[in-house]
Parts: C-alpha cells; sequence; structure tokens
C-alpha cells in the first residue's frame, strides 16, 4: 500500500529501527532517535544493495518518489543508483571550482626546489588564474585558452607563454582523469602560439660594449621618477652581483650576512641544487643596506610600494624595466633585445674574462657546472679569497665607468 503525507509526517520513533513501505522497494526508515531518511532497496546482478535517497523532510515523499524513479531506471540499465549521486557531485565540482583550486593541487604535487616553485606559483597566479577563474574550469574551450596565452606572448614573453601553456595541459590532464571534461582542451596549445627566438632563448639579450654599458649604467642610476625604488635597488644589485634574476626577485633577508659580508644561498634556491656564497662589495652592501628601512621588516628585501606586504618582485619586472630605459641619443626606449636582467650574468662574464680573471673563478661564481674545466675535487674554501677579490674588482670597475 502507498505512503501518504499524513502517515509519513506522523511516523514516530520507536524503541527499534522500523520502515514504512512505498511502492516498488522504496521506504522511510525510522530511527529511534527519530532521525528518519529515505532509501530504496534493489537487486543488481543477483546481489542486494540499498541507495540511501536523503533526510525527511527536508525531502518529501512527492521528491522522494521522483528520485526513486530514477534510481529504478538505473538499475534497469544495469548501473547502481549511487552513480546518480557521484554524477551530481562531479557537476557540482564543476560548476563551484575554479581553475585555481586545480592549480593550487597540481602545484604541491611537483617536485621542485623553493625558489623555482615560487617563481612557477607566480607565473600562474599573474598569467593565468586571473584570467581562468571567471567561470568553471570544464567551461573553457581551446579558442579561450589561446586567447589567454597570447596576451603574455603579445608581450614579448614568447617563453613564458610555451611555459603556461605546457602547464595548462598537464593540470588539464588532471582534471579530464577525474572526468571533469571530456577532452584536454590545451593539448596541443602550445603549437598554436609563436615560437620563442632560439637564439634569444640560449643567449639572453646582454652588453658586450664598455661604451654601452656604461650608458646603462648611468640611466640605471637616475631612473625616472615613477619607478619604485625597490626596482631601482634591483637593477643596481643586479650587475654587481650577477645572479639569476629569480634569486634576486627572492632575495631574503635572512640570506644576508653583514657582518661577513656575504649573501648565502641555500641549495634550494639554486637550479644546481648547490648552495652558493656571493661575496658582497662595498657597493653592494649600500644597496642592500638602503633597503633595510623599506622592506627590513619582511621577509623579501625587494617588495614594491604596490606590493602586498610579503609579495616579491614580478615576473619580468626588472626586464621591463630595462627596456623602458631611454637611450640618450634618440630620446626612445632601448626596448627589447638591448639587455635583460638575466643579461648582466653573460654580461659580468664576458668583461671579466676580458679583464683576466681566472674562468675557472667566474664560472664558480656564477654557480655553473663546469666538470671538463673545474676538477671535482677543488675546495671552494681555498677559492674564496680570489672570488672576494674579483667582486671588489668587477665593482670598483663599474664605479670607474661611471667616473665615481
Amino acid at each position: 500500500m502507498a505512503l501518504t503525507n499524513t502517515a509519513v509526517s506522523n511516523a514516530k520513533a520507536k524503541d527499534k529501527s522500523y520502515k514504512l513501505s512505498d511502492n516498488g522497494g522504496l521506504y522511510l526508515q525510522v530511527n529511534p532517535s527519530g532521525y528518519r531518511c529515505w532509501k530504496y532497496d534493489y537487486r543488481l546482478y543477483g546481489k542486494r544493495g540499498t541507495y540511501t535517497i536523503g533526510p525527511y523532510p527536508d525531502i518529501s515523499l512527492k521528491q522522494a518518489r521522483e528520485q526513486h524513479k530514477e534510481a529504478r531506471e538505473k538499475v534497469a540499465l544495469g548501473e547502481p543508483p549511487i552513480t546518480i549521486k557521484q554524477a551530481k557531485k562531479i557537476e557540482f565540482e564543476r560548476d563551484t571550482t575554479r581553475f585555481s583550486d586545480y592549480a593550487k593541487q597540481w602545484l604541491a604535487k611537483q617536485k621542485l626546489a623553493d625558489s623555482t616553485f615560487k617563481d612557477l606559483k607566480q607565473r600562474i597566479d599573474k598569467n593565468l588564474t586571473p584570467y581562468m577563474d571567471r567561470k568553471p574550469i570544464h567551461k573553457h574551450t581551446t579558442l579561450d585558452l589561446l586567447n589567454i596565452t597570447k596576451k603574455i606572448s603579445d608581450r614579448g614573453a614568447e617563453a613564458t607563454a610555451q611555459k603556461m601553456a605546457n602547464v595548462l595541459r598537464k593540470i588539464y590532464n588532471d582534471v579530464l582523469i577525474l572526468g571533469l571534461v571530456e577532452n584536454n582542451p590545451a593539448q596541443g596549445l602550445a603549437e598554436l602560439l609563436p615560437k620563442p627566438d632560439s637564439k634569444a632563448k640560449s643567449n639572453f639579450g646582454h652588453i658586450t660594449s664598455k661604451d654601452e654599458l656604461k650608458v646603462l649604467l648611468r640611466q640605471i642610476k637616475s631612473p625616472s621618477p615613477r619607478q619604485d625604488f625597490a626596482v631601482t635597488q634591483a637593477l643596481r644589485l643586479m650587475p654587481l652581483v650577477f645572479l639569476r634574476p629569480k634569486n634576486i626577485r627572492f632575495l631574503k633577508w635572512e640570506y644576508i650576512d653583514f657582518d661577513k659580508n656575504f649573501i648565502h644561498l641555500p641549495g634550494s634556491e639554486l637550479k644546481t641544487g648547490k648552495p652558493l656564497d656571493v661575496p658582497l662589495s662595498k657597493q653592494a652592501k649600500a644597496i642592500i643596506e638602503a633597503m633595510l628601512p623599506a622592506t627590513g621588516k619582511r621577509q623579501y628585501v625587494f617588495i614594491t610600494n604596490r606590493g602586498k606586504r610579503d609579495e616579491p618582485l614580478s615576473e619580468n619586472t626588472t626586464t621591463q624595466a630595462l627596456k623602458r630605459i631611454i637611450n640618450p641619443e634618440t630620446g626612445k626606449p632601448f626596448g627589447t633585445g638591448y639587455m635583460t636582467s638575466h643579461g648582466f650574468r653573460h654580461t659580468a662574464s664576458t668583461f671579466l674574462n676580458e679583464l683576466g680573471f681566472d674562468p675557472d673563478v667566474i664560472e664558480l661564481q656564477l654557480a655553473h657546472v663546469n666538470k671538463d674545466r673545474i676538477r671535482a675535487t677543488y675546495n671552494k674554501a681555498q677559492w674564496m679569497p680570489k672570488r672576494i677579490e674579483m667582486m671588489q674588482a668587477w665593482a670598483d670597475y663599474l664605479d670607474n665607468l661611471l667616473g665615481l
């Protein structure tokens, strides 16, 4: 006999659980605690099963019958009715979870050096998340992703665009396995983007002329009034220590040893995985000390006034600042190709070799591993006095160029 609304609403708790049956295996289970729940007993492939529809009165008799009908149809097709809730869960996740949630999960699985991890996360946060999170991840088409990544390549960062396209492909692979998308819209995305200049990739824009280096240093020393102080100081430090750009961006106060005049970079911050000591010349030390009033109580040395409290310089900040430096002969920016923040490493290496410094000392200070030129048995401590001498001589050489 079919249930009525009155019978259901009048169902009271007893000492033991009991059922009020409807039709086709649907029933209301009433527990001693007073909790009432709709359930459906079914048989599939010779085995009994119970599908929980949900509590009463949250789910009315009419709604329970509708969900029961849907569950019976699943059983008739040979599928367990639990797949109904699984499908609804997937649909809910697709509609409420954004790209940034899956990006966070994907990043957590990557085994990367701390600085590399931070750099990659910052690139994703800047280049992808603001655009991807505007709608559910499953609603993005390949064309959407192309338009997002083209924003990156259109500003001249072709290599970053390629990298972000590959990140999207890997994240969508995870989403595909979870069943939240039917195909990977980022598959083949990198092939649709402009390819980076292979020559530029292997040889970052840098200066090899003494006259051009003099012009660049003068312009860095006299920045635009609109340029943030942290950016100016980072640019001034780069030619003196010739670290990789991300090591400047993520330079922490805890790495600075003012007493012994060193930057102590842990292995987690470097490609080689090995720690690097950078001797500080008097000039380099003064530049870092000038940041103390502004960021000395924060985590990172170089934080702009517009940045968040503990957020370092963003990707390409220094390179973009270099592109805007004015050529005094033309009155226009030098622009792309003149110099990159990474190019200071090449410039320093070129000049130091020409000045007669020991190539092995230069390579050690650049944190290069060259087994053909540097024996595995070398003692870093024995080389350190030469590195200290070279770094101070290099800083003095740059001052002499400026007539200081």
